[in-house]
């Protein structure tokens, strides 16, 4: 009887909904992004990471999604322009001329006029009972389907303890029982530990899962784990970032999945006409 009754239950289950990545290649290991999955994004420094959260961001706006945004190394200003930036397809920080009031007045309306972006005003390390008590209240009082945080580090920088991967651990256990809890999706931005080989992370050095920085449970807690690796001293591809999924609990599907191309005139990352089918 009780077997009977799973089964119905399994036949009846709900099927999640999964919105595409706003590249091919990621979308082919990872067949979009589902709520209920806590992901975690890697690099190393300046690579990449929030411009790449910022995508995604930007994509599930246009797809309609509720997103809550912390960025806790930016104020809620420059995050509202860096999403401007995305919708105008012009790098507004580095605009040297008078923007066209009525082009920007059209398009903070596209984005920020119905509601579904949230963005958290604070700045600095955040006490973790805060952090998670905010990402609850986004979920359930305001209804964000999906959350980003950027990033981990910086939230234990001003813990008296001092022991990084203790207090790792207890911000990865309380962010994924938040997950379980509230149903959304929550994106995570990590940091790597520095390597000791000749090519470092910023040269291009190739990410893993052993290199998340001070913490085990960053990688056994995520449920996607997606490392970019891009190297910066290059003058021929300095701009162009390879894709490499770490972890994956949806499919299993691992490895190199793409480049991605930051185009500077636009400000922009665009999927290389290359595309790997690894």
């Amino acid at each position: 009887m009780e077997l009977h009754s799973k089964k119905n239950e399994w036949l009846n289950r709900e099927v999640k909904e999964s919105v595409p990545y706003p590249w091919a290649g990621l979308n082919k290991k990872l067949y979009g992004m589902r709520k209920g999955e806590l992901v975690t994004v890697t690099a190393g420094t300046g690579i990449g990471k929030s411009q790449f959260c910022r995508e995604l961001a930007f994509n599930l706006i246009k797809n309609n999604k509720k997103i809550g945004y912390i960025a806790l190394e930016e104020s809620i200003q420059k995050s509202a322009e860096s999403l401007l930036s995305l919708e105008l397809n012009t790098p507004l920080h580095l605009s040297t001329e008078k923007q066209d009031k009525k082009k920007l007045s059209e398009a903070f309306k596209s984005l920020f006029n119905n509601g579904n972006v949230l963005l958290y005003n604070h700045f600095g390390s955040l006490e973790q009972g805060h952090l998670l008590s905010k990402i609850r209240y986004l979920a359930k009082a305001l209804k964000c389907e999906y959350i980003f945080l950027d990033h981990l580090s910086i939230v234990i920088s001003g813990n008296e303890s001092g022991d990084e991967r203790r207090n790792l651990d207890a911000i990865m256990t309380g962010l994924r029982s938040l997950v379980s809890e509230t149903g959304i999706a929550l994106i995570v931005v990590s940091h790597l530990r520095r390597t000791f080989n000749d090519k470092g992370h910023e040269e291009g050095a190739s990410t893993s899962l052993g290199q998340l920085r001070g913490s085990h449970g960053i990688a056994q807690l995520s449920d996607i784990v997606i490392g970019l690796e891009r190297n910066q001293q290059s003058a021929k591809t300095q701009n162009l970032t390879s894709v490499r999924v770490l972890k994956n609990r949806w499919s299993g599907e691992t490895g190199l999945c793409g480049r991605i191309n930051f185009d500077p005139t636009t400000g922009r990352l665009q999927e290389h006409e290359e595309i790997w089918l690894l």
